[in-house]
């Protein structure tokens, strides 16, 4: 009786810690879309073409005015055709979600200096196919933990946008892929520092959050 009882202290006692906490949305999405041909001008050959489509919908809330923790989805979407006379189709499908925590370490005027943490878990199928037959490819299991720098910039009381620093990061990965009866498992570790990039141009990712 006395487990349930703590029990039900802690379930309300977290509905209304998130009662009075500040909510917000988040997020990015992404389309990639590539096509080529030659033409000798007497032949016209098409080359592959490709397709990206990604959604990355995020939810959370801050706890106080330094921490925040939340949930970020991945959906991911693409495929590639090959072949001039026997046309391929080969497509892959990602779903995956994120818990995250950041915390706020330096709040100067608009500008916040943050470092997120991130725990992902997402689940890839892929398959091909040719003259009408689909083969299933493989399948792949992905378990990952991720911490970087970030920094935001509030446009107004509800919205900000944020982006990540190259400083410091560090990221641990397990792969599982199963083709039929075979599996594989690999894992890969990273972990990188500096300042001569912060941000990187080429590579920028500006994101946003709305906060309710």
């Amino acid at each position: 009786m006395k487990s349930y009882r703590a029990l039900l202290i802690a379930l309300f006692s977290f509905f209304f810690i998130n009662l009075n906490a500040q909510v917000f949305v988040g997020g990015n999405v992404g389309l990639n879309i590539h096509n080529g041909k030659t033409d000798d001008g007497a032949t016209t050959t098409y080359k592959a073409s490709n397709y990206s489509f990604s959604l990355y919908p995020k939810l959370g809330i801050f706890l106080s005015e330094k921490f925040a923790t939340g949930v970020e989805f991945n959906i991911s979407l693409s495929g590639q055709k090959t072949g001039v006379n026997t046309e391929t189709i080969s497509r892959s499908t990602t779903i995956g979600v994120v818990p995250f925590l950041r915390y706020y370490a330096i709040n100067w005027n608009k500008f916040s200096v943050f470092g997120q943490g991130n725990i992902g878990l997402d689940f890839t199928n892929s398959s091909e196919k040719t003259e009408g037959s689909t083969t299933d490819g493989s399948k792949t299991t992905r378990l990952y933990l991720n911490i970087y720098p970030g920094l935001s910039y509030n446009i107004s009381d509800k919205l900000s946008f944020e982006t990540s620093l190259n400083i410091l990061s560090f990221g641990y990965y397990y792969y599982i892929t199963k083709d039929g009866s075979l599996k594989n498992k690999n894992s890969s570790f990273n972990m990188g520092a500096g300042i001569g990039d912060i941000i990187s141009v080429s590579n920028l990712t500006i994101g946003a959050i709305y906060k309710f």
